[in-house]
């Protein structure tokens, strides 16, 4: 097997992705939920950074909105039969993003894997984030 950075390339195409982090370490719990991300690229470091957020923030969205609704016990309908599930949408969709905005970077680690074709340094970043559950 050959290794190129956080990649391992084994006999033929199968490739293992090597994280800097342990995902053993960040198992969501009934306090917080866990995302290990990272981006690979050439150029800003900010933007490589900004990339690896935005990738971990909609994972932390869609796992923080699957535990929601998997909590919530609520009839959808109303006394009068009418059907409140709009709201109920928008109201999660609410607690979601005020939840995510809270998202922490709690570890980080960049790689270098030197000039790329065009010439320029190539870089992969990889962060672990969370957020409190509720």
């Amino acid at each position: 097997m050959a290794s190129c950075g956080s990649i391992k390339y084994g006999n033929g195409v199968a490739k293992k992705v090597e994280m800097p982090f342990a995902e053993e370490d960040y198992v969501d719990n009934s306090t917080y939920v866990y995302s290990i991300q990272s981006t690979r690229g050439t150029g800003s470091k900010s933007a490589i950074k900004s990339a690896t957020l935005t990738k971990a923030k909609n994972e932390l969205s869609a796992k923080v909105r699957s535990q929601i609704i998997s909590d919530a016990n609520v009839n959808q309908d109303g006394e009068d039969g009418a059907d409140f599930s709009e709201s109920f949408k928008a109201t999660i969709t609410d607690n979601v993003n005020k939840i995510v905005e809270s998202t922490v970077l709690i570890k980080s680690q960049w790689l270098t894997y030197g000039k790329s074709i065009s010439g320029k340094e190539e870089f992969e970043y990889w962060g672990v984030y969370r957020v409190k559950n509720k």
